[in-house]
């Protein structure tokens, strides 16, 4: 028997043991999604060899000190050119050291008037294109909101970088490369919809429908409303003409205070599994 640590957590393996299999059968939370190496969701950070494996595609051959969190570094990034899409919405376009290798989430920090303010925040430009991302007011505080509106050109900021994670891993991450997709957002993430729709267009899907839920009433009753089962009924027409042969719908959440369990009574009666949820804080 060989011993595993992930995170904090020990877990006993045998030696051959496929670690995705093992550390899930273990109750150990890994992201994972093709489990053929190519979508890159179960990387985990060997701190025993310092390197980045795939777990789906390692066999235990020894005892391991595993993390899900990667090293990172710091780069520094200046403001391209700054947008403000409403009152509560900033973005930004930021020049620095970088290529795809940021990830599809980043760390962007900038200097107030308190101290260094880190916000996690989507990247949401193409691969290889400048760095682009967008400030929400309701992540920072009326002081720090302030600076962010104060930012003008030329301005340096910090990014923290993820070691080895390149972009367009979030979407391949869910599976949903292939087939029909459709994305609801909660009131705050509206902004987000051009992102989303470059994103999908670069893959082999078919966009099927973009809904932003109400933002005059409670989330929970938002999934109730005869706009939102009209919109599915929508979709499921342009689903059928598509083709008899067409994957199963998959189905992104941009947004948070809505749980698994709300989402299975608003879709249980539009016979959609929740297998085919895929949630974006």
């Amino acid at each position: 028997m060989l011993t595993v640590e992930l995170d904090g957590g020990l877990f006993e393996a045998t030696c051959g043991d496929n670690l995705l299999e093992l550390l899930l059968s273990k109750g150990a939370y890994v992201r994972h999604g093709c489990r053929a190496g190519a979508c890159g969701a179960c990387r985990l950070y060997d701190q025993t060899n310092c390197e980045s494996i795939l777990s789906c595609q390692t066999s235990v051959a020894s005892a391991m000190s595993l993390t899900t969190h990667a090293p990172s570094v710091f780069s520094d990034f200046s403001v391209l050119s700054k947008t403000i899409l409403n009152d509560a919405n900033v973005e930004l376009t930021l020049l620095g050291p970088s290529d795809e290798l940021f990830g599809d989430r980043v760390q962007v920090s900038f200097l107030s008037a308190a101290a260094d303010v880190f916000f996690e925040c989507m990247a949401l430009n193409q691969t290889g294109a400048p760095l682009k991302v967008m400030l929400q007011e309701d992540q920072f505080s009326a002081t720090e909101w302030q600076h962010v509106l104060a930012l003008d050109i030329d301005d340096p900021l910090r990014v923290q970088l993820s070691s080895g994670v390149r972009k367009g891993r979030l979407l391949y991450e869910m599976g949903v490369n292939d087939g029909g997709v459709v994305v609801i957002t909660s009131p705050e993430n509206a902004p987000f919809e051009p992102y989303w729709r470059e994103a999908l267009a670069e893959l082999s899907t078919q966009t099927l429908g973009y809904f932003v839920l109400s933002s005059s009433r409670d989330l929970r009753s938002c999934l109730q409303d005869e706009a939102f089962t009209a919109f599915f009924k929508n979709v499921f027409l342009k689903q059928t003409s598509a083709g008899a042969g067409s994957p199963v719908l998959q189905i992104i959440y941009h947004g948070q205070k809505l749980s698994e369990k709300d989402w299975a009574q608003a879709l249980a009666p539009l016979r959609i599994r929740t297998n085919q949820l895929h949630f974006v804080r």
